[in-house]
């Protein structure tokens, strides 16, 4: 049986039912990469720990180690349902990616300010709604709840009610829990504006994802933050993170994830959270004054 056929016809129904349509396009990619690798389709046959290594070390010569980690997890998934199902002898034992852990970005309170005013200065509409204002709406309101944006652009037009915000759990990532928020007054006049229009949803965008990308883009570099990955719309959520626990509240909880481990590790941005906090050097023995004369320079 082809990993594909297998992936369609056992995986999904199994393992993904009810899932993201997001999650069955990982899967599918993961399956096509390796694939391509071999030059034929993929079988069950070819869930083997040395050639699913051997593939994983040609896709890290022209991937990220994060790509990588992900395209293993996929084939992983697959093969560890097959083995259960007795399709398959062996369990996989293919090492993990080694991924570097970089700094989470966030926001400070400066580049958001800075944020906010290349948003009000955004040109043209947003369907019915000038950018100036969608902008900033989508900013405020991505800041006091922390939800991505596929949830946001999502939100039934009928779950805006003035202060309060519903984001239906089919929205949301995993589809398990609907959430419930206050918005500040500044944010609910932001709001009211944009619902101003007869669409489905509270923030309706009509273009595509990539339109939005550019607008985004066309913001941050505005405001001087430049355009890079770690400014896109998720530096949003990360930045109610590291504000939240900055101010000694549980930003886990208000994330919703199910540990503290990934929410330190992947969205506390240090220039936010311990900007109050007391720094080593401050602990440390000053061993050098900057009043202290310094030593004459040798002559040549």
């Amino acid at each position: 049986m082809t990993l594909s056929a297998f992936l369609e016809t056992v995986y999904v129904p199994l393992r993904l039912r009810g899932r993201s349509a997001e999650s069955v396009r990982l899967l599918r990619h993961a399956v096509t990469q390796f694939s391509r690798w071999l030059g034929r389709p993929a079988v069950l046959g070819d869930l083997d720990d040395l050639v699913v290594s051997q593939w994983l070390t040609a896709m890290a010569a022209k991937k990220s180690a994060s790509s990588v980690a992900r395209e293993r997890s996929g084939i992983l998934a697959l093969w560890n349902l097959a083995q259960g199902r007795g399709l398959i002898r062996l369990r996989p034992t293919v090492a993990p990616e080694l991924i570097p852990q970089g700094t989470p970005r966030a926001f400070t309170s400066d580049e958001l300010s800075r944020l906010a005013a290349a948003a009000r200065l955004a040109s043209g509409w947003v369907g019915p709604t000038p950018a100036r204002v969608w902008f900033p709406a989508l900013i405020a309101v991505g800041l006091e709840t922390g939800e991505r944006i596929s949830a946001l652009l999502n939100t039934p037009r009928n779950c805006w009610n003035r202060p309060t915000l519903v984001v239906p759990a089919g929205v949301r990532k995993g589809r398990r829990q609907e959430r419930v928020y206050e918005l500040s007054p500044e944010a609910c006049d932001l709001v009211d504006h944009v619902v101003t229009h007869n669409g489905p949803t509270v923030f309706w965008w009509t273009a595509s994802d990539t339109a939005l990308r550019k607008r985004w883009k066309t913001i941050t570099r505005r405001a001087g933050l430049g355009d890079g990955r770690d400014v896109q719309f998720h530096a949003l959520r990360r930045s109610t993170a590291s504000h939240l626990a900055a101010a000694g509240l549980d930003a886990t909880a208000y994330l919703g994830h199910s540990t503290d481990r990934v929410t330190r590790r992947s969205y506390y941005d240090p220039r936010v959270v311990d900007a109050n906090r007391p720094k080593a050097w401050q602990s440390l023995p000053r061993v050098f004054r900057p009043d202290e004369p310094q030593p004459p320079a040798r002559s040549a």
